[in-house]
Formats: C-alpha cells, sequence, structure tokens
C-alpha cells in the first residue's frame, strides 16, 4: 500500500559579513603604484556600487599580482554580492590555495558553499546540492564561524539523501546535525525537524521501536498550549504506526497477550491523524482494524466506510469493499442478545 510520508525542510538563513579589501595578517608586499591606483579605483566603484566595474578592477589586479589572495578574496565578495556563486567558490578557493591560513575567505568559501548547495537542493538537483555540502563539510572549520553553519548543512545533506533514497546515510547526517553543541537552545526548530527526520528514518527501515523514541522526544518539545508546526500530527500518526507495526508482528507470531492494552495504547495517535484530516488511506486502515481487535465493530464500519469514500482510486478499494461486509456481520453477530443457559 502507498505510504504518504510527510518531509520537512528547514534551512536556516546564515547571514555571513562579507567585506571587501580586508588585508590578511601576512600581506606585508608592498603593492605597485599601478595595482595601489587600480585598488583604489575599484573601491570608488564599490563606494558607488558599480559592482561590475569594480569586478574588472580587480581582475585588472589580478593580472599584474596573480598571487595576491586578498584580491582574489575581494573578487569572490563582490561576486558573492551579485548572485554569482559558482564564480565567488572558484575566488575564495584560489585565495585559500595562495594562503591556506587566511581565515577570511575560509569563512566565506564555506558560506557559499552551503548557500550553493540550498539553491540545488531547492531545485531538487540533490547530487549536485551534496558535491557542494560534501565540500564544505571537509574543509577546516574556523572558530569565529557560527556553528549553525555546519549543523545547518548536515541537516540539508540528509534532507538530500533523504530523497535520494539514501536512508542509512540520511540518518547519519541528521544524526550529525541533533548532535551539534547547543543547537536545541539556539536553533529549537533545526534541533526538531532533525528529531523528526530521525524518526522518519528509522520508520522507514523498519526499525519501529527506535523511530518512536525519536518521535516521543519530538512531541515533548512542543508542550500543551504551545505553538504545534504542521509536523506535530505527522509525528503521532507514526508513532500510531509503529506501535501498530510491532503489534501486528507479535500477533503474526501468534502472540495475542494484551492485544487490548496495545490497540487502546496506539487509539488516540491514528483518531488524532483521521481528525486532522491527514491524507494518508493507512490511517483509516489501522484505525479499523485496532477497533476491530477492541471489538469495537460499530466504530471499524464507520471507519472502512469513510476510507471507501475518502479513497476511491485506491488499488485496494476492492479488499476494503470486500471486508466491508464482513466488519457488518461481525458487527450484527455483536449486537445479537446472548442466549441464557
Amino acid at each position: 500500500m502507498k505510504r504518504r510520508i510527510a518531509v520537512a525542510g528547514v534551512f536556516l538563513l546564515l547571514v555571513f559579513a562579507f567585506s571587501v579589501f580586508t588585508v590578511p595578517a601576512a600581506e606585508e608586499k608592498k603593492p605597485s603604484k599601478k595595482v595601489s591606483k587600480l585598488m583604489t579605483k575599484a573601491q570608488k566603484a564599490i563606494q558607488e556600487k558599480q559592482t561590475d566595474q569594480a569586478i574588472d578592477l580587480l581582475r585588472q589586479v589580478i593580472s599584474l599580482e596573480p598571487n595576491n589572495a586578498m584580491v582574489r578574496h575581494n573578487l569572490g565578495v563582490l561576486f558573492h554580492e551579485k548572485g554569482q556563486i559558482d564564480e565567488a567558490i572558484v575566488s575564495f578557493e584560489e585565495a585559500l590555495r595562495l594562503q591556506p591560513d587566511y581565515q577570511k575567505p575560509l569563512l566565506a568559501l564555506r558560506q557559499a558553499l552551503f548557500e550553493a548547495g540550498k539553491n540545488a537542493s531547492g531545485n531538487k538537483d540533490y547530487e549536485k546540492a551534496n558535491s557542494f555540502l560534501l565540500k564544505l563539510d571537509g574543509l577546516p572549520r574556523p572558530e569565529a564561524e557560527n556553528h549553525g553553519l555546519l549543523a545547518s548543512a548536515h541537516y540539508l545533506l540528509g534532507f538530500n539523501l533523504f530523497n535520494l533514497k539514501q536512508y542509512t546515510k540520511a540518518s547519519e547526517y541528521f544524526g550529525k546535525c541533533q548532535a551539534s553543541e547547543g543547537l536545541d537552545k539556539e536553533y529549537p526548530e533545526l534541533y526538531a525537524n532533525s528529531t523528526y527526520f530521525l524518526g522518519m528514518m528509522g520508520y522507514i527501515q523498519g526499525q519501529y521501536a527506535v523511530s518512536n523514541e525519536y518521535f516521543h522526544k519530538y512531541i515533548a518539545m512542543f508542550p500543551e498550549g504551545s505553538a504545534r508546526p504542521e509536523f506535530f500530527i505527522h509525528a503521532n500518526y507514526f508513532l500510531g504506526a509503529n506501535l501498530f507495526r510491532i503489534l501486528e508482528a507479535r500477533l503474526a507470531k501468534g502472540d495475542v497477550s494484551k492485544m487490548t492494552e496495545a490497540a487502546n495504547e496506539i487509539l488516540p495517535y491514528l483518531k488524532m491523524a483521521v481528525e486532522n484530516k491527514l491524507p494518508n488511506e493507512d490511517v483509516y486502515v489501522m484505525l479499523g482494524n485496532c477497533y476491530v481487535y477492541l471489538k469495537e465493530y460499530d466504530e471499524a464500519v464507520q471507519t472502512y466506510k469513510q476510507l471507501i469514500e475518502l479513497f476511491p482510486q485506491s488499488q485496494q478499494l476492492k479488499n476494503y469493499q470486500a471486508f466491508l461486509p464482513e466488519l457488518e456481520k461481525m458487527l450484527q453477530q455483536a449486537q445479537k442478545p446472548k442466549k441464557k443457559r
């Protein structure tokens, strides 16, 4: 049966303060008069918001001083301001190649790689997105960088891998995101969503008990009376679905002990999903079956009638229609007065 799995994409906009005409500590060589003149013109062009002219002037400087890391960095900043992220990345990489300990282009490169990855992910080019993000992940992390950038990159890597159906690797990166120090306090939404996805990864891979650990943790983040995100309802559904799969596995082995208790535990989660009109036929199937386990046949009949009405295009429609008369017979049998002995 097809399952509609909810996805949540939360990407933090981490603004990096790019600055032009910064000089690395190691830069002591005095520029030539021609270079100084070009740099002065470039600075004036920037002040007058003549970005294209400034880029042209800095390119002239590079033709004269190809090993000038500071100019390469400044050129990258201008490309970034124009939205030419690929060109900015090339400039920042070249600045770092020339001077590996130069922190400003390292910070700028990591930010640009994140933005390139986010843009590619938004265009559903997940493999391209991850090529940028994996490069970011492999770079040294400057102390000055807000650790939210790396956590966001790990989250986005997990999200992309999820869409590529590489669930084991996706779990790894969602786990790295969630484990970021202080994430729950500084970026609670990112922490919550990585927790949600870890629950989903467990569900998809059939690790139902592990999945529920994460979904319980997710739900606990939003106590009654607080603002609850859209995926709060989905988390409740997955909790119920996990418990139902665990119960099914027990019943398949002939273990019917505590079946009533298990069905009663599942019921509130599935009822919440139905009450909130979650567009998933599995909810109704599991809910109807729980009512059968509890011998509440009238509720089971009504649930299957709703299922048939709401999902007329379902590939399982004939099975639902065939099962409904059986449920109605169970209901009639249950309603018959018991014969006195």
